[in-house]
């Protein structure tokens, strides 16, 4: 029994570097320089659940490790929004009811994106891209083609990684260049 607690303080600890990470690269500003991401809490919230879906399709992958780990990932995740949102200044009966509309739109992006993947439809994923900025700023003018190619190389990349690096943290997330230039 103490053994499983161990393991799941270990999942937890690598599931939180994992997520430091997600959040970094999400904040990196090329994207929001050369790719046209609204710097917005919509735009930054699409570059988070984008950043969580290359992840979450690697770990898929990984058995019931994966799994397990993919859940503490979402966990921590799940507890940065409800940090955010009482930091917003929402009322402490409203939180519960607005992380889950937050995880509800997260979970909704995720099987669109996993299902034009699975399809290998870059098109389809440029769309449901440029849908989910349009959804949060309908002046959003996102280079949705140059972020369906980066998804589908930092896929790649994060799957091709060492799984000691990946629990560390250390995510192979491609460079991002000969994107749109800034305005």
């Amino acid at each position: 029994m103490f053994r499983w607690f161990a393991e799941r303080a270990a999942r937890r600890e690598a599931a939180e570097k994992i997520y430091d990470s997600i959040v970094a690269q999400s904040r990196n500003p090329v994207f929001y320089v050369r790719c046209g991401v609204p710097d917005t809490l919509s735009g930054r919230f699409d570059m988070l659940v984008i950043h969580m879906f290359i992840v979450m399709q690697n770990l898929k992958l990984g058995a019931n490790e994966g799994k397990l780990l993919g859940k503490e990932i979402i966990e921590a995740f799940v507890r940065e929004m409800d940090s955010m949102v009482r930091d917003l200044g929402i009322a402490d009966m409203y939180v519960g009811q607005e992380v889950r509309k937050i995880a509800d739109l997260f979970y909704r992006q995720l099987v669109v994106y996993t299902n034009a993947v699975e399809n290998k439809n870059q098109g389809t994923l440029a769309e449901a891209i440029w849908k989910s900025f349009q959804s949060g700023d309908e002046n959003a003018d996102v280079a949705a083609e140059e972020l369906a190619n980066y998804i589908v190389q930092a896929i790649k990349n994060v799957g091709e990684m060492p799984l000691n690096l990946l629990l560390q943290g250390h995510l192979n997330f491609p460079e991002v260049y000969g994107l749109k230039q800034a305005v």
